[in-house]
């Protein structure tokens, strides 16, 4: 019985312990609400003042400007009736009426004076130097007319120049002299006359020709290993020269000289494709049929 007691009493005293627990928290929250509800108030407050003030400010601002409009709207009104005068210059101000120049009275007036001098001015001194310009010139003298004297127009003969006789320049003639000795089969000779050619005129317009006829003597000595190299110089220095369609049927025939037939092709074909139209792609259909190319 004693143990029931002393746990009974010990059942009450944690229920009274967590009765009292329990309403604590419920305090601190209900203080905190309140001091927010009163934070919130006194900032409505104060934002309320200050909004009134502003207002104030407003009205106050309103009033000025409006004073301001109607002073301007009585200004306007005045100008428009005349009544506020433009301020004049400082100068103008009290300044005497001028009366020197008179511009209403006529010549028949008394008062009209020729010039606005009047009678007391005296005159202008005088000198004692000839005026020549108060003498009046009289006419111009009369100038005879001169007598023209004609002339008999003179002819003279002109005789015409004399033709001038074309001279060969020395390169051309060293041309010229090479491909004499081409054509009496001096192949030897002509080829000296043309490498002498090439070294004293390297630069000259007649060089793609020398070379290709140079070509041709070794050619028709049939040394066709020297004809194509030189050919070949032709169409690799000159290959838009009107010789090297020539050179290329030239190295094509020289290589089907040779045995050998597919660089013959090759030459032949170049030649047809670079100068369709020339003299020499004709003759190199006809070798390429032959071939079989």
């Amino acid at each position: 019985m004693k143990y029931l007691k002393l746990a009974l009493f010990g059942a009450l005293c944690v229920l009274i312990v967590g009765c009292t627990a329990a309403k604590q928290p419920s305090a601190t929250t209900e203080a905190s609400t309140e001091w927010r509800i009163k934070s919130l108030e006194e900032s409505f407050l104060n934002f309320r003042e200050k909004q009134r003030d502003q207002a104030d400010k407003n009205t106050e601002n309103t009033e000025v400007v409006n004073e301001k409009l109607a002073a301007l709207e009585n200004d306007v009104a005045a100008l428009k009736s005349g009544q506020i005068m433009m301020d004049a210059p400082d100068d103008m101000v009290n300044a005497p009426e001028d009366k020197g120049w008179v511009t209403d009275l006529k010549p028949e007036d008394d008062k009209w004076v020729e010039g606005q001098k009047s009678k007391t001015d005296k005159p202008m001194a005088q000198s004692g130097e000839e005026k020549p310009w108060n003498t009046v010139p009289g006419s111009p003298p009369i100038i005879p007319e001169p007598t023209v004297i004609k002339r008999e127009k003179t002819t003279t003969k002109t005789t015409a120049p004399a033709p001038k006789k074309r001279t060969v320049s020395s390169s051309k003639a060293m041309y010229d002299a090479g491909l004499t000795k081409y054509n009496a089969n001096d192949f030897e000779g002509a080829r000296g006359a043309f490498d002498e050619f090439l070294k004293k005129y390297p630069n000259n317009d007649l060089v793609p020709n020398v070379l290709y006829w140079k070509g041709e003597t070794y050619y028709s000595q049939k040394n066709y290993v020297q004809a194509i190299l030189t050919f070949k110089e032709v169409t690799g220095r000159f290959p838009k020269h009107s010789k090297s369609s020539a050179a290329l049927l030239k190295i094509g025939m020289a290589y089907d000289n040779v045995d050998d037939p597919d660089n013959a092709i090759f030459y032949l074909r170049a030649l047809v494709e670079d100068f369709p139209q020339s003299d020499p792609a004709k003759l190199a259909r006809k070798e390429l049929s032959r071939l079989g190319g």
